[in-house]
């Protein structure tokens, strides 16, 4: 496993980057999860549960009958999330021992991170009962795209940088186009894929959480020696005017089933 890089952060501003990104991906994710028709009773599992909202939403379809396990190295976001149906659990994912095996497995935002993705994978592909679906939602920031801007632009410079910083971290910054792939060599049936651009005016969800991941993470963008913090602060900038259109990354989500043996 790579070291998250929002760690270390404060605590208050990661909740609030947190709350962000729930503001521009949730009603994408609750409508996926809603097509593959969870059932009370049913036991699911929130990999990466963050500020908690998808892991509520699952505690309330599954009810009283069910399991909504949450797992997250930080679990400070989570504290009122602590009654049945949920279950939260304070630990590195590959380290967590769990007996129960699960109807749906959801993860978004979490193997980009992980240099040991295959591992959680199969991990993930193990605690999956025969006939279970599992929901994948990863980004891919090399599809930034400017609509209106040089490419060598403030804009078009931290681009660069972001996908920079996880290549310098030894990660993939189009890590969503190599999931589908993934997901197969693990042994999973892909039942669905689809990308979603994410073409944003500044001031939405999207703008907001890409202006406030500039702010908390200036320096690591900068450490690149592809931007400067003169670029940041109109990177932000663009990112609160809602007059100005951009291609800020895209997110392919893929729905894939264990087979029955």
């Amino acid at each position: 496993m790579s070291e998250y890089i929002f760690e270390n952060k404060s605590e208050e501003r990661e909740f609030r980057r947190l709350q962000l990104v729930e503001a521009a991906n949730d009603s994408t994710t609750i409508a996926l999860l809603q097509a593959l028709g969870i059932q009370p009773g049913w036991h699911c599992l929130e990999l990466g549960a963050g500020a908690g909202s998808i892991l509520r939403w699952l505690g309330n379809r599954v009810g009283p009958e069910g399991l909504a396990v949450g797992i997250d190295k930080n679990t400070t976001y989570l504290q009122d999330y602590l009654s049945p149906p949920i279950h939260v659990q304070k630990i590195q994912f590959l380290e967590v021992s769990i007996t129960q095996s699960f109807n749906l497995i959801h993860g978004r935002y979490v193997l980009i991170h992980n240099q040991s993705d295959l591992d959680i994978l199969h991990k993930m592909f193990s605690l999956l009962k025969p006939g279970g679906v599992a929901l994948f939602e990863e980004p891919d920031f090399t599809s930034a795209t400017l609509t209106d801007l040089p490419t060598e632009s403030s804009q078009g410079r931290v681009n660069r940088a972001i996908c920079q910083m996880f290549r310098n971290a030894g990660l993939d910054p189009a890590y969503a186009l190599s999931l589908p792939r993934k997901l197969e060599q693990v042994g999973f049936a892909i039942e669905r894929a689809q990308s979603i651009m994410h073409l944003c005016p500044g001031n939405s969800p999207m703008g907001r959480v890409m202006g406030e991941s500039a702010l908390v993470l200036e320096q690591e963008y900068c450490r690149t020696g592809l931007c400067s913090p003169d670029d940041i602060q109109q990177y932000v900038k663009l990112s609160q005017d809602s007059s100005h259109w951009t291609v800020y990354h895209s997110t392919t989500s893929v729905i894939v089933r264990k087979a029955f043996i």
